[in-house]
């Protein structure tokens, strides 16, 4: 490839959309490109002589100096990257992502080489998901203590009633101890989600499947007696992709299966196959199926979320953990009757 004349790169300087500078040691701006006013709210020669210490937002000063000194007095071709604060026109702050090169032995310009974008909309950005996060802490705390503890405190003083209510109030003082309690559980899902969205998806680690799976089984069994739920071969011994909130996902689906059963006995049965770099959970219950058109909707993945006809908070849940953790889940028809949900994690070979 041939190289480039001095007029090509004046050329790729003046129609690039980053800003390039060149400043001296004592931090004097040199040269500006023609784009400096898009990026900086300068004309170039407004700049040129200026020190571009005095245009940095004070509280970034000490940072973006010390970067800078590291370049100073370099043998050789050096890079560093600094985000930071810079003064416009209109007295204004830009965010600028700013990259100093000290340029090798070989190049023939004598100063330091930057060159800046605006980053102020991703800054914005950032300060509202910071703002976000900050919400859903807050979210995260009142779930956990105070609605929480409200709830079981009714629920307590109901269970201390059920010897003071007449025959005729037994039905009433039964239907408000079973919303109060399913409200527990709602408290206990949504925190779980208000955590999931405060996880940045990186935190994956390995995870056993079988120890899991039986420990959630086990609770399960011993929450609703009343419901028989059976692991129908042996768990293979097996680690997943996926965090310490995998256990949400298997007792979201086994309490489903018994919560929306209309049998007099919810039978749910647990299986599993494992597919090398995947493994597949199937959760089978004897319940009433689940129409074809609302088979994706349960999920919440429709452009409607949580509002999505038919979708329970739990299986919300269960879908942006499985999303998190790489994998899928769906649901099909059980035969003769009833439905199967199958989540496929990937394995940790």
């Amino acid at each position: 490839m041939d190289e480039l004349s001095a007029e090509q790169y004046q050329t790729l300087i003046k129609q690039g959309s980053d800003a390039v500078s060149i400043v001296s040691e004592d931090g004097t701006i040199r040269y500006q490109s023609p784009n400096t006013v898009q990026v900086k709210g300068w004309e170039p020669e407004e700049l040129i002589g200026e020190n571009i210490i005095e245009y940095i937002h004070p509280d970034d000063r000490s940072h973006v100096v010390d970067e800078f000194q590291s370049l100073t007095g370099t043998q050789g071709y050096i890079e560093k990257q600094i985000e930071f604060r810079f003064r416009t026109k209109n007295h204004g702050w830009v965010w600028l992502e700013t990259t100093g090169t000290s340029p090798g032995p070989d190049t023939p310009i004598d100063g330091y080489i930057t060159t800046s974008r605006d980053i102020s909309a991703r800054k914005e950005r950032e300060q509202q998901i910071a703002e976000q996060r900050d919400n859903l802490d807050l979210l995260n705390q009142v779930l956990r203590h105070d609605l929480r503890n409200d709830l079981q405190v009714i629920t307590g003083r109901l269970e201390i009633l059920s010897d003071h209510v007449e025959d005729s109030g037994v039905e009433s003082l039964h239907t408000a101890r079973e919303s109060a309690q399913h409200a527990i559980e709602l408290t206990t899902t949504a925190r779980e989600i208000a955590e999931v969205m405060l996880t940045d998806g990186t935190n994956t680690q390995s995870i056993k499947l079988k120890p899991t799976l039986t420990s959630v089984v086990e609770n399960v069994r011993s929450e609703y007696p009343d419901s028989t739920v059976t692991i129908a071969d042996e768990i293979p011994q097996v680690t997943v992709v996926a965090t310490e909130m995998l256990s949400s996902v298997f007792d979201n689906l086994l309490t489903n299966a018994i919560q929306h059963n209309n049998k007099p006995t919810a039978t749910v049965t647990v299986s599993v196959s494992d597919h090398d770099e995947t493994v597949v959970i199937q959760i089978a219950d004897n319940g009433p199926g689940i129409p074809d058109d609302q088979k994706t909707q349960i999920f919440g993945k429709g452009d409607k979320g949580l509002e999505s006809t038919g979708t329970g908070i739990g299986l919300y849940l269960v879908y942006r953990l499985v999303e998190i953790y790489g994998g899928d889940v769906w649901v099909e028809d059980n035969d003769p009757e009833g439905s199967v949900f199958h989540v496929e994690l990937p394995t940790d070979s």
